[in-house]
């Protein structure tokens, strides 16, 4: 069994046995905590595609994290209901589960590493950890982050088999760190923007390492974002209205 880190869309994109997608801060952090929960989540890669989506499905879908109510934040998902479905759009994490080709995808994070890494090896397929990354400003360009590579070694360490170097450094780097997650995520540069929002209780949730067992899961319905009543315009650019609708669950 191979084990490779990679990062952003074009990876998950080429995908084939199990990827393991990351957003640590904060998608696939609140994934954990959603399905946790026993959750139903949909992911999506763009808000205003979100909000169209949640209406086609006629469930709620997540606001912004300055908003009441539930939120890419984890801690505010805190409060979802076993079997709720909800619609949680963001640019990373949510944009790259929409986009995967892998026969297993599954998200990954600080808090469910041992559980993920445990779920992938019982696959017993190659693995790709997929870290997401942030977006320049400016033209929307991948950015690597600190805090998805400090979470894929995480998961790399609970990993056997043969991995690549660059899985290798990923895990190099959180055996580096891994005394002082916390501390380290905060000085990230995410982790400051974060805090400097109002939202350092994120970077403590997402600093949990393995305080969940929860993997959540990607599966598809049997019906299209077309056949739910979405356009073409609805969608972000390289995703059709021909695929099937794609969520998480914990299951």
């Amino acid at each position: 069994m191979r084990v490779h880190l990679e990062w952003g869309e074009q990876a998950v994109r080429q995908a084939e046995g199990t990827a393991i997608i990351v957003d640590c801060l904060s998608s696939s952090t609140a994934l954990t905590v959603a399905c946790g929960r026993a959750a139903e989540v949909f992911p999506f890669g763009s808000r205003s595609g979100g909000l169209k989506l949640a209406q086609a499905l006629d469930i709620d879908c997540v606001g912004k994290r300055d908003e009441q109510g539930l939120s890419l934040s984890p801690p505010s998902l805190d409060q979802v209901q076993s079997g709720q479905q909800i619609v949680l759009p963001s640019p990373n994490g949510s944009n790259l589960s929409t986009r995967s080709t892998a026969r297993h995808t599954l998200a990954g994070s600080l808090r469910n590493a041992k559980a993920v890494g445990a779920a992938a090896m019982a696959i017993g397929e190659d693995i790709v950890i997929v870290a997401a990354g942030e977006r320049w400003h400016d033209d929307g360009s991948l950015r690597p982050a600190f805090e998805d590579q400090l979470a894929a070694g995480a998961i790399a360490a609970y990993l056997s088999g043969i991995l690549s170097p660059e899985a290798k450094a990923a895990m190099a780097i959180f055996e580096a760190f891994k005394q002082d997650v916390l501390v380290e995520l905060e000085q990230s540069i995410s982790g400051q923007e974060l805090i400097g929002r109002g939202f350092h209780d994120d970077v403590r949730w997402a600093s949990q390492l393995n305080a969940s067992d929860c993997v959540p899961r990607l599966q598809t319905l049997s019906r299209t974002y077309e056949e739910a009543g979405m356009s073409g315009d609805d969608m972000p650019p390289g995703m059709t209205v021909g695929q099937a609708i794609c969520f998480y669950s914990g299951g």
